[in-house]
This record gives C-alpha cells, structure tokens and sequence, in this order.
C-alpha cells in the first residue's frame, strides 16, 4: 500500500525550517539549499513544494502570519473595547518564544518585501487586515463614546501597529535594556493616549 503523505505538514515543515535559519542567520541565508539542509530534504523534494525562493519565503510569511491570526481569534471579543485592543497589541509584542519566532520571521521579511513584488503584496495584505481588524475595534469604543476627541480609528491603529513592530526590533537588539515590562508598558501608555 502506498505511504500516506501529509503535503500540507511537510510544507509547514519546510517554513519551520526557514525560520529557524532565519532567526539564527538571517534571512539571506535562507536559500533552498540551506533550508533543504535544515530539514533533512533534498533541494529536489523541496522543489517539488516550492519551485523558487521566493514562493518558499513567502509561504513561509504567511504561515507565521496565519498563526498569529489563529491566536487573534482566540481572543474574548466581549471584554470591552480597550481590553480587546490591549489583547491584539499583547499578541503582537514578542514577549515570549513562539512571538519572538513570530516577530523575528516577519520582521526580517520587510525589507526583502520592500523589493520583491510577491512578497510585497503578501506583507500588505497582512498588514492591512491588522490595521482594518483594530480600526474596527476602535470605530465601535468611539461609537461609544470610549475614545478621546479627535482620534481617527484607522490612524491609532496604524500608529499602533508601527509602535509595536519597533518594540519588537528594540526589544529583540537588547532585551536586557529593553525589557517585556517595559514593551507592554509602552503599549498601555499609548491605548491611555486613545481611550478616554
């Protein structure tokens, strides 16, 4: 009888790999050889899941980004508005192995995303469903009356967003001087800038 192949699990497998080369060497060192070396495959069975470079980092990309969406949904919607936010943004700081991974990962992919039109349209569609996701959030705390005059939903949460992803790079370049207190401190500072 013929073996049973899991083709989406060895495909994860092979993301799991790119981060892991990615978080130890960086994303430059990501090449199909090196990944096919780190998860024990051939640059042929690679290459049967994921032709190119490109199509394995971006795979890559969006299963750490689907994983930290998974963990999103798992948040009590019913906890007010602010306890929501506040939820996201904690999901969002890299404070813990699986969100350093996380963080580390799609960080790391920004600056390959900015020249490769693939990768771009990946991390633009990720971002934007983050920044439409908390805006949301945010139009109904004003709707009812729980933001301060003058904040604009879609731009707290940009701001947000951009806060946290430069917690992240501090805290991972030197978490002795920046630490997981004051990261989520920082993040409470700004939702009192938000919320009345």
């Amino acid at each position: 009888m013929p073996k049973v192949v899991d083709h989406e699990q060895r495909r994860r497998e092979l993301a799991e790999a790119v981060w892991r080369i990615v978080r130890r060497d960086g994303i430059g060192h990501a090449s199909v050889r090196a990944v096919a070396a780190e998860s024990g495959w051939s640059s042929g069975s690679l290459r049967h899941y994921f032709p190119t470079q490109n199509a394995l980092l971006g795979f890559a990309m969006e299963l750490a980004y689907r994983r930290f969406l998974a963990r999103l949904e798992r948040i009590d919607a019913t906890a007010g508005h602010r306890e929501v936010v506040r939820a996201l943004a904690h999901e969002m700081l890299a404070v813990d192995d699986e969100r350093r991974t996380e963080a580390a990962v799609l960080l790391s992919f920004l600056p390959r995303a900015m020249v490769e039109p693939t990768l771009h349209e990946l991390e633009r569609r990720g971002t934007r469903e983050l920044y439409d996701g908390i805006a949301q959030v945010l139009t109904a705390a004003q709707e009812a009356g729980e933001l301060r005059d003058g904040v604009v939903p879609i731009k707290a949460a940009r701001r947000l967003v951009a806060l946290v992803d430069g917690l992240n790079i501090h805290h991972g370049l030197g978490p002795d001087e920046l630490t997981a207190a004051d990261v989520v401190e920082a993040v409470d500072e700004q939702l009192d800038r938000i919320f009345a």
